[in-house]
């Protein structure tokens, strides 16, 4: 039966999971000390020195070795909310949207998400959790050190602390200042917004084309809905949203929050 997380109000899928794929809080099973014998058996060999060792997902180690490659101060995460969406950590039967605030939340299958530490105030305050619908925004790994580092979205015109001025990428509609977001992962990591970047991998000497998108919760009301703008035409972006859905915009900079950055490597030919 579907459960409600209690962090964050998502509405988990009908199956087996260990943690809320929304936020990444764990689910934990109450204890009950009168359980039966066979329960407390499986619970003894558990602890056994025969028992295995937890899974180490490869994926998930080399999207830590490529975010480890890039240097971002380790004060900024927040390892409790780490989870892998590759195929084999989040199996393909499992669904793949969960209902968070009266809005579908499409899982970001095939990217590896690394939580980042979040004010906890600011969440309590303004029912982050609990009335913030899921969002993703694709960019570049400097650009998205930026906006984690310093805690919010700039604006093109907006003046970074060294003085620089926020412009409006080459390729992007001019005159358009406002902050872009995505219900869907498959939207924010297109290459015009996400781009690519190469990564040799010192443990398989493999190279990656890798990609960063920060997963957000955005304030309801704050924002508009548009159709692409990318040029894809009748050509669907996503299975779940439909392309005139599938562009969010804002001017409010305090209504879009990071909480998790998502990698996805794809290895070259």
């Amino acid at each position: 039966m579907p459960r409600r997380c209690a962090a964050c109000g998502a509405t988990t899928p009908p199956f087996k999971i260990q943690c809320c794929p929304s936020c990444g809080q764990e689910f934990r099973k109450p204890e009950n000390d009168s359980a039966s014998p066979i329960n407390k058996i499986h619970a003894t060999n558990k602890h056994s020195s025969h028992s295995q060792q937890p899974r180490v997902c490869p994926y998930k180690s080399l999207c830590v070795e490529y975010l480890r490659s890039l240097e971002w101060d380790q004060s900024l995460f927040d390892r409790r909310f780490n989870r892998c969406y590759c195929s084999d950590c989040y199996l393909e039967s499992w669904s793949d949207v969960v209902e968070v605030v009266d809005s579908i939340y499409v899982i970001p299958r095939g990217w590896c998400r690394f939580g980042l530490q979040v004010d906890k105030v600011r969440t309590e305050v303004d029912h982050i959790w609990h009335n913030w619908i899921v969002t993703y925004h694709g960019t570049i790994p400097a650009a998205a050190q930026s906006i984690v580092v310093h805690r919010q979205f700039l604006i093109p015109g907006d003046k970074r602390l060294d003085g620089e001025k926020i412009a409006i990428r080459s390729g992007h509609i001019e005159g358009q200042n406002h902050i872009y977001t995505s219900p869907t992962i498959a939207y924010s990591a297109h290459p015009c917004y996400c781009q690519p970047q190469l990564f040799r991998s010192r443990t398989t000497n493999k190279v990656y084309k890798a990609r960063i998108v920060l997963q957000c919760r955005q304030q309801p009301g704050s924002f508009k809905v548009q159709p692409e703008t990318i040029g894809a035409g009748h050509n669907r972006i996503c299975s779940i949203i439909p392309n005139d859905k599938v562009e969010i915009y804002t001017t409010v900079r305090a209504s879009v929050l990071p909480y998790g950055i998502l990698i996805q490597l794809e290895e070259t030919s």
